[in-house]
């Protein structure tokens, strides 16, 4: 078997899992919120508080979120078009999907790409909350696979390129 069959194989299974296996009435209604946390609208309505009613520390780190959003935002956009990869509710048999059904490619997950944007953005600036801020960002991601939107791969890459974003602008803007 080849790398990249494997790589697809333990794919598929880490979706099934999460999407079938750990399913139940209680992660039924929490996944769904964890996956608002990736939101675009939670995400600039987050960073643009900060940005406007925080102290100097805090503002600061809003604008870089803001800016950290729309960088990986833009670069997320692109990498969808250019993958092409279908939605795995979309593509495999048996993928439940809990939220409203989009109709875009998979790869890189946004939602997660957002998510950790801001939360590395954060922790950077208050390092006494970053295991909460990467926890709920990495609950986002997990929240994906759940939600039948995103394979695990989609998700590793969205929060691949929210991190890269957020240290790059970060160290950037200090």
């Amino acid at each position: 078997m080849g790398f990249r069959r494997w790589l697809q194989r333990g794919d598929y299974y880490l979706l099934y899992y999460v999407n079938q296996r750990l399913q139940c009435p209680l992660l039924d209604t929490a996944m769904p919120w964890f996956t608002l946390l990736g939101s675009a609208a939670f995400g600039m309505a987050l960073a643009l508080a900060a940005a406007i009613l925080g102290r100097e520390q805090t503002r600061l780190a809003g604008w870089q979120a803001l800016l950290a959003l729309t960088s990986s935002h833009l670069v997320v956009r692109y990498f969808k078009g250019a993958v092409g990869r279908c939605r795995p509710y979309l593509a495999l048999p048996e993928v439940r999907y809990l939220s409203r059904p989009w109709q875009d490619f998979s790869f890189p997950s946004g939602h997660t790409a957002a998510s950790f944007s801001l939360a590395v953005i954060f922790a950077l600036h208050f390092p006494a909350f970053t295991w909460p801020l990467i926890t709920a960002a990495g609950l986002t991601g997990i929240s994906r696979l759940y939600v039948g939107m995103h394979y695990p791969s989609d998700v590793l890459g969205g929060a691949m390129v929210g991190s890269i974003f957020a240290y790059a602008i970060h160290a950037w803007l200090l």
